[in-house]
């Protein structure tokens, strides 16, 4: 019997069954890391009438053994088809490269899914979704329908509920850890390849990793994986992981493009809408509230400058004159440029700034909310040519659709340059404007769009790299287009901006608090890409059916330091009348939060980002010098009560060397905590700055 294949590089242990290439074993100072995987690899074929197939490695009756990995054939379905798994090391990496060849004629590569690693349920899964999520429970996704794991693609399921690279994945790597020693697998890919960051729960409660990668292929073309796949082992956590890719992707990362001035006095964002009261589903008939017309804001955002002692980027939602949610038209803004002016010029006079929700790219047939309608348009000028489209032609929108949430519609594919147009448009308007910050990328998580298999369009058969590279062109343009009316304006998007759209969307609304809903949420965006793009604490969207509030009354404290530990803007919506609410999407009615609390925790916290923009704008997050111990506080989620430190701590390094490490109390009562062995005193609602620690 042909002994295991072993491979071996500084940091990992690799062991392969040699008859069928499955990974078996991976080994990290005697520490087993994974569980025997059941499968080589996956892939799907797509044919002509969009019908797909997916094949797995046992599938293939021979698998050889060769100088550089393995390879596989006679499929009885496709006896012409060939798999190789390509294997060699690199530093402190086991590296695959993964090929096909003799896809038939009618067929066409979709994806490829290798190497295929399986890990126990029982440690802790890291997944660079939204901000950064640390999985617990990795079988509590099974029993909620909406976000059970399916195969990136097409529709919704298979990629606004699930963890697709470049967009509500901002990064590429995954890890599983636990008692100090952790596997770390990524794809060394720079085109920013539409991808999978997935797991999926095994019937045992393992937990398979996925890294489906789209091939952009035409029929009957072969492929090679035009990036390495990547394995080692790591010692620590997530922390120690994210490392891992920051070295990585610093390698070849072009220089940050520098921020706006105005990001040196960091201002507190505060955000309203000026319609409704705080839900905007189905027909609620939303009618303006008291900060319409607009200069009604005024006088609260003269008194959060004084409260805050900052300056306040007042950041509106529900302002569009179309409707609201009604993508991707937005402008004139409700009741005429005249009355927005008014807003814009007292913001402007007493050192503020405007912003801007929009809702991204899709396409708005009807509005759920209102009568607002693009039907006959659409008939008639046969717009629906320019919508994305699934393998068989289908057409369906993924983003808030249907009767009961925002709207019906589809989803413009970029690729097209009616559908550019319509987008360059409606962002030149509100640049030209005069307006400072424009979130017009909401629901574009991550800055990315999703996936359109259309024959009709401008872009291979199959999803790939085109997708990245017509956003990342789209968004150049709209620079372009941004400077040619004079304007400075900064663009952001929903969640932490991905990897390849850093440069062009420098501000981004944060959605760290919904990944409470799977696990925790941790600080790996700020951790890779600080000082690069960075993020304000959102409007906390989805708060709504997470947190027991009234319990918890601290949980926004929380929530609000957990951003400033992070290195973000800090943020905070509002109810009627100027009153600081639990977030977006809370109606009016409910109960707010204690607002002195608040306030104080902002102003103080806000105080320490002016004092260290070296740190907390430039500079880069850092891995903890010796151990922090503290007390501990509870979070009451709908769900479950975690059990959480009382003090956030964060360490961050400046360009010139030198070294801070935060702790932060979010609590009303000062809060003890050891630092390497020193016992210290975090003082209530602020953080305490230690130098050189």
């Amino acid at each position: 019997m042909e002994q295991n294949l072993m491979i071996e590089v500084p940091d990992l242990k690799l062991v392969l069954d040699p008859n069928s290439g499955r990974i078996l074993s991976a080994v990290r100072d005697g520490y087993e890391l994974v569980l025997p995987a059941a499968e080589p690899f996956l892939l799907k074929l797509l044919d002509r009438n969009g019908d797909g197939t997916i094949l797995k490695g046992s599938q293939f009756s021979r698998c050889e053994k060769t100088d550089s990995g393995f390879r596989y054939s006679e499929n009885p379905a496709f006896p012409g088809l060939v798999f190789e798994i390509r294997i060699h090391t690199r530093d402190r990496f086991i590296c695959f490269v993964n090929a096909v060849s003799g896809v038939p004629a009618d067929q066409v590569l979709e994806w490829v899914d290798s190497p295929v690693i399986r890990v126990p349920g029982n440690r802790k899964l890291f997944l660079p979704l939204h901000d950064g999520l640390v999985l617990t429970d990795p079988t509590k996704r099974t029993k909620t329908a909406k976000y059970q794991y399916h195969p990136i693609g097409f529709p919704k399921r298979g990629q606004y509920y699930g963890q697709s690279y470049p967009c509500r994945c901002m990064m590429q790597y995954m890890a599983d850890y636990a008692d100090g020693k952790g596997i770390f697998t990524a794809a060394f890919d720079q085109a920013g390849i539409s991808k999978a960051m997935e797991y999926d729960t095994q019937e045992d409660g393992s937990v398979r990793l996925s890294m489906q990668t789209f091939t952009d292929c035409d029929f009957g073309q072969d492929y090679v994986t035009p990036f390495e796949y990547v394995v080692t082992g790591f010692d620590g956590d997530w922390m120690n992981a994210a490392k891992i890719y920051r070295d990585w992707y610093e390698s070849y990362a072009p220089p940050a493009k520098p921020y706006p001035k105005w990001f040196e006095e960091s201002p507190v964002m505060v955000i309203y809408p000026v319609l409704g009261q705080g839900t905007d589903r189905g027909k609620h008939q939303l009618h303006p509230n008291c900060y319409y017309p607009y200069r009604n804001a005024l006088p609260y955002i003269r008194q959060f400058n004084e409260k805050f002692g900052s300056s306040v980027l007042a950041l509106l939602m529900h302002w569009e004159g179309t409707a609201p949610w009604a993508p991707p038209y937005v402008w004139p803004p409700l009741g005429g440029e005249e009355l927005l002016a008014e807003l814009r010029d007292g913001l402007h006079k007493d050192g503020n700034l405007l912003g801007l929700y929009a809702s991204g790219t899709a396409w708005t047939q009807t509005s759920s909310i209102n009568d607002y309608t693009q039907e006959e348009r659409c008939r008639k000028e046969g717009l629906e040519r320019f919508m994305m489209r699934g393998p068989k032609g289908e057409i369906e929108a993924t983003i808030c659709n249907g009767e009961n949430l925002q709207r019906l519609g589809y989803d413009l594919c970029l690729s097209e340059e009616w559908s550019r147009q319509q987008v360059r448009g409606e962002i030149r308007k509100v640049a030209a404007f005069g307006t400072d910050y424009c979130q017009y990328f909401d629901q574009n998580h991550g800055g990315g769009q999703l996936l359109c298999y259309s024959r009709e369009h401008h872009h291979p058969p199959v999803p790939g790299a085109s997708q990245t590279r017509t956003m990342l062109s789209l968004m150049k343009e709209i620079r372009k287009d941004i400077e040619s009316v004079n304007s400075e304006m900064v663009l952001g998007c929903e969640s932490s901006a991905a990897e390849p759209f850093l440069n062009e969307l420098q501000l981004n609304d944060a959605r760290y608090a919904i990944v409470w809903n799977y696990g925790y949420p941790v600080p790996a965006q700020s951790f890779v890409f600080h000082g690069r793009s960075t993020c304000f604490a959102g409007n906390q969207c989805g708060i709504s059916w997470l947190f027991r509030h009234q319990e918890c009354p601290d949980n926004l404290l929380y929530r609000i330091a957990y951003a400033f530990n992070a290195g973000y803007f800090l943020s905070v919506t509002l109810k009627e009348d100027g009153l600081i609410h639990w977030g977006w999407g809370m109606p009016w009615e409910k109960e707010g939060p204690d607002q002195e609390n608040v306030i104080t925790l902002i102003r103080n916290l806000n105080r320490i980002r002016k004092q260290y923009p070296q740190y907390l704008l430039h500079g880069k997050m850092e891995l903890p010098l010796s151990p922090m111990q503290c007390g501990k506080w509870t979070l009451k989620l709908v769900d479950r009560d975690d059990i959480l430190d009382s003090v956030l701590d964060s360490s961050w390094s400046a360009s010139d060397g030198s070294r801070v490490r935060i702790l932060t109390n979010f609590l009303p009562q000062e809060q003890q905590a050891t630092v390497g062995g020193q016992a210290v005193t975090v003082p209530p609602l602020s953080a305490l700055v230690l130098e050189n620690r």
